[in-house]
């Protein structure tokens, strides 16, 4: 087996973690004929881990006798086989365009266990969940008057959920820009059964940033009065969805984070060398004498996926912990996981290009790949990739030097970290971005130079390789 590490790793280290499928991978001759066949960069993923990933999440639940549904929130990769797969394990998919609940419908997925949450919902966006059932949360009043008037002109009835924001968490407001105030929920609600009876409202959710469970309590509390009063309307379902955001760990040693950090530090306040393009601060800034943090999604998160959600159902309110509110009402906790359901899912292959030196005599490596097909809204990734050498090369001299990607800018940079190439790097090496499946695959990829898409490979349970059904209905790409 090939020592990974051996090859390229940070002059200051960010091991990523590696699912044990993703070894085994590496380890054989397919990754560079997976390269040969489809080109580069490729994606290869497995939905074996994502299935675990949702049942875990649904553990937590099932051992508190708390209803629950995750629902896979569909923008954070776009391959089929997740939709599938999402599918066969009775959880439910979040979309937020016409494809993705056209996808989803066409996959074979219930209507009911399809939610729409769009940011932007257009009027063919509303009408298809109209005419098919789809859970639209309605987030304001341009789209509560659309939704009404569409579902009465199909005379039917739409289910929806309302979208909260604005609630109190140890002397603050939690900010959002999504959703409607929890202090007008009282007469939103009054307004929308005496107003739009076309619309059945079946449940609250809410769009928090930031990972911290508390907060997510705060939110679940502030909203169980107005709970209390749906349910004792009726009978029918009702569910409170707690959104997405689920934290996940990326690396395999979440101590290394903070001594990148502090040695970052070091290297702007100029008592170490440079361990970034220029000196980059990385997003970072300098607040009361100390540098923040990155521009990068947090790759050591102390408690994640499963963990984290028992975190928040466990946390007490009047004497008694969430869940047992939450299972009294006899409704249903719904939540949003993208990247977390993710997590050891998928691998992105690219292929070095060229190596040179740029005017100040860094060495650069040009990459088979764009920096929008690793890459998510953040300015850089905080864990390293892994690299393959050329079948049969001797070993080189030792390296330092930056990855670049394949468009004609200045910024041009895959990561502004700098790597260390212990046997030196060549032309037709590949280098391996680990635990890519959520969202650095696809949420910002471009064809911008009329570039090819990278094509999305699944490995089955029976050792085969199969394209995914996105990229076969999109020969293209």
């Amino acid at each position: 087996m090939i020592d990974l590490l051996s090859y390229c790793h940070g002059v200051v280290p960010l091991q990523a973690r590696m699912a044990p499928w993703m070894a085994e991978l590496l380890s054989s001759p397919a990754p560079a004929a997976l390269v040969a066949e489809h080109g580069s960069p490729v994606n290869i993923q497995s939905t074996a881990p994502f299935v675990a990933n949702l049942q875990a999440l649904q553990n937590v639940a099932d051992t508190r006798d708390l209803a629950c549904r995750p629902y896979f929130a569909r923008k954070a990769n776009k391959c089929l086989s997740y939709v599938v797969a999402a599918r066969d394990a009775q959880s439910g998919i979040d979309a937020a365009s016409v494809a993705e609940v056209s996808q989803s419908l066409e996959s074979g997925v219930d209507p009911a266990r399809i939610i729409c949450t769009a940011g932007i919902k257009t009027e063919a966006l509303m009408a298809l969940c109209v005419a098919h059932g789809v859970t639209v949360i309605v987030d304001n009043d341009d789209e509560l008057a659309l939704l009404a008037a569409l579902a009465v002109k199909a005379g039917t009835q739409t289910p929806i959920g309302l979208r909260v924001a604005g609630f109190a968490h140890e002397g603050d407001v939690l900010h959002s820009r999504f959703g409607y105030s929890v202090e007008d929920l009282a007469a939103l609600i009054t307004r929308i059964e005496s107003d739009h009876p076309a619309l059945d409202l079946h449940g609250l959710q809410f769009h928090l940033g930031g990972y911290d469970p508390g907060h997510r309590a705060s939110a679940i509390a502030a909203l169980l009065p107005m709970l209390e009063r749906l349910r004792a309307r009726g009978t029918g379902p009702l569910f409170v969805d707690i959104g997405g955001g689920l934290p996940m760990r990326y690396l395999a040693d979440e101590n290394q984070c903070d001594a990148y950090l502090d040695a970052h530090a070091d290297a702007l306040d100029n008592r170490g060398e440079p361990i970034t393009y220029a000196n980059d601060t990385l997003g970072r800034r300098r607040i009361d004498g100390a540098w923040g943090a990155p521009d990068a999604y947090p790759t050591a998160h102390a408690i994640v996926q499963d963990a984290w959600l028992a975190q928040v159902l466990d946390t007490v309110h009047h004497g008694r912990p969430l869940h047992r509110w939450l299972s009294a009402l006899q409704l249903e906790l719904r939540c949003e996981p993208g990247r977390s359901v993710l997590d050891g899912c998928g691998l992105t292959i690219a292929r070095v290009a060229h190596r040179k030196h740029d005017t100040q005599g860094n060495l650069v490596i040009g990459l088979e790949l764009n920096r929008t097909q690793f890459r998510t809204g953040f300015a850089e990734v905080m864990f390293d990739p892994f690299m393959i050498p050329v079948d049969g090369r001797a070993a080189g001299e030792p390296a330092e030097g930056f990855l670049t990607g394949t468009y004609c800018t200045e910024s041009e940079f895959i990561y502004k970290r700098r790597f260390r190439f212990p046997n030196g790097v060549a032309r037709g090496d590949l280098v391996i971005l680990p635990n890519t499946a959520g969202y650095l695959m696809h949420f910002l990829e471009s064809r911008s130079h009329q570039f090819d898409l990278a094509r999305n490979v699944f490995l089955d349970a029976d050792g085969r390789f199969r394209l995914d059904a996105i990229d076969r209905a999109s020969p293209g790409r």
